[in-house]
This record gives structure tokens, sequence and C-alpha cells, in this order.
């Protein structure tokens, strides 16, 4: 790559870096294209920066109108091909129809929930554990239907093992800060959290691959991503503020990740960060032992 060749955009799902480089191309204007992960990086001379902007921005502006879809197609995500999802949502069944056939249901939900209460005194382990369980199938199929909407389109887009560690980090980090806003003997369960969670970090992607100056446009995401959360919170036995906890973890998370996942390339990051995962609930078992 040339010397004088400068990051135009980073990235960028494939049909948007190839509609960016016809463009381009279309003006005479040399590009370069990197690959990073599953994104592109496009780079141009360093003379031919203004210009390139120019030309990007004044094809969007006549094009305003189908704006909507290209903005739906930034991120090439399937929840349908998440396998690490459809894995999570499996355990979660297999946790909640043991508990129910084993007639353990209140008393795991009373050993394992997040009691603020506990948590305050030194039982952290409740704010991994929680995540595991529900009230009812009810319940449960909720949060199957959230891990499908937002935790696959998250984990397709990190990875097969930083995604679920990702999920169980901030949900963590969500149950632990509602323990000390409440510091009382609220109790709370689900994977709601760590859903709600998700959500914030595919915001915070959002608004990290802008690569600009924040603007109204580059805190759409954040407004979308909160009248989800809003919807999400409704109901008389959900736990809003677990939920806006666990959406602000999520975010807070995805604004150091994301640069983070970018500088570290080696080649095992996921197979570490999924033995993590498994070592953390595992450590969380046993100090509940």
């Amino acid at each position: 790559m040339g010397r004088n060749m400068e990051k135009l955009f980073i990235c960028l799902p494939d049909k948007k870096a190839d509609l960016i480089i016809l463009i381009l191309t279309s003006q005479n204007i040399e590009t370069r294209v990197e690959r990073e992960n599953n994104l592109f990086n496009i780079y141009v001379n360093k003379s031919d920066m203004e210009k390139s902007c120019t030309m990007v921005e004044a094809y969007y502006k006549e094009n305003k109108f189908f704006r909507l879809k290209q903005q739906l197609q930034k991120i090439p995500i399937s929840s349908f091909k998440s396998y690490p999802a459809f894995c999570i949502m499996g355990l979660l069944w297999i946790i909640h129809a043991a508990c129910i056939h084993y007639q353990v249901h209140e008393t795991m939900i009373l050993k394992y929930g997040s009691s603020a209460l506990f948590i305050l005194q030194g039982e952290t382990y409740r704010a991994v554990t929680a995540l595991f369980l529900h009230s009812d199938a009810r319940h449960l199929a909720g949060n199957m239907a959230g891990m499908l909407i937002f935790g696959a389109p998250f984990i397709s887009l990190s990875g097969f093992g930083l995604g679920p560690f990702m999920l169980l980090v901030a949900g963590t980090l969500g149950n632990l800060f509602n323990a000390i806003f409440y510091q009382s003997a609220h109790l709370s369960i689900g994977a709601s959290t760590a859903i709600m969670a998700a959500a914030g970090l595919l915001v915070a992607f959002q608004v990290i691959q802008k690569g600009k100056q924040l603007r109204l446009n580059s805190l759409m995401p954040i407004f979308a991503g909160a009248v989800l959360m809003a919807m999400f919170s409704q109901g008389e036995r959900t736990d809003v503020w677990a939920h806006i906890f666990g959406f602000l973890s999520g975010f807070g998370s995805g604004i150091i990740f994301f640069p983070l996942n970018r500088i570290f390339t080696f080649s095992q990051k996921d197979h570490l960060a999924l033995f993590l995962t498994f070592l953390i609930i595992a450590a969380s078992l046993l100090a509940a032992a």
C-alpha cells in the first residue's frame, strides 16, 4: 500500500464498501481496500481525501430517498446463522426445564438470583448466575426472542467467543449496578439484562463506526436503542432499572470493546474469550457452593 494512502472509511460491510469504491472509481480516484475481520477499510491518496469525501457526500444527498434502506444494510448480520446464540438459548431452556422438573425453581432463584442485599454483602457471583434463571415460560420465551433480536446480531458481528463473553460481562455489570442502585432486598433474575446490554453494544458499534465528529445523525442509534429498551421494559414484573443499567453497561463496554477489538487481531482471541466465559461461569458456581 502506498505511503501517501490514508484511511477514508473504516469497518464497512462488503456492499457499502463496493458502493463507495464504485463512486470513487467513477471519478477516477484511486482506491485501496484492506479487510479487517468481516469488514473493510477504504484508502485513498492523501491528495484525493477532500474530493473523495465530497463525492460520497454528494451521492448520499442525491439518493437520500433510499438512505433508510442503505442504513439498514450497513451491518451484515443474520440471527439465523448465529449458532452460539442458539446454544445460549438452548442452555437457558435446559436450566429452566431442569429447575421445573426437579422442583427446585424457587430454591434456585433464592440461592442464585441477583439479590441487591446479598451482592453488596459479597455474594457477587449472583450477578452472573441470575442471568440464567427465569420466573416462568413466558419470561424465558421473551428473553429467547430478545436473544435472536439483539444477542445474535452482536455475536455475528463480534465473533463466536467474544460475543458471548461481552454479553456475559456487560450483563453482569448491569446486575451489579442495579444492586448498587437498590441497596435493599430487591431480587431480580433473567437474561434480559444481558440482552439489553447487547442492544447497547450494537448502538456503540453504530456510533463508533461513523468515524466523524458526533452530530445529531450520530446520536440517532442511541435514540433508537433507547426506544427499543423502553419497548422491552414493559410489564408488571419487569425490572426496568436492570434493563436500563444493562443497556448503559453494554453501550459503555462497546465504546471500549470495538476499538480494542480492531487493535488486537491475533487469531485465537475468540477461543480465549470463550474459555474466559466458561471460566467466569464456573467460578461463579464454585463461589456459590
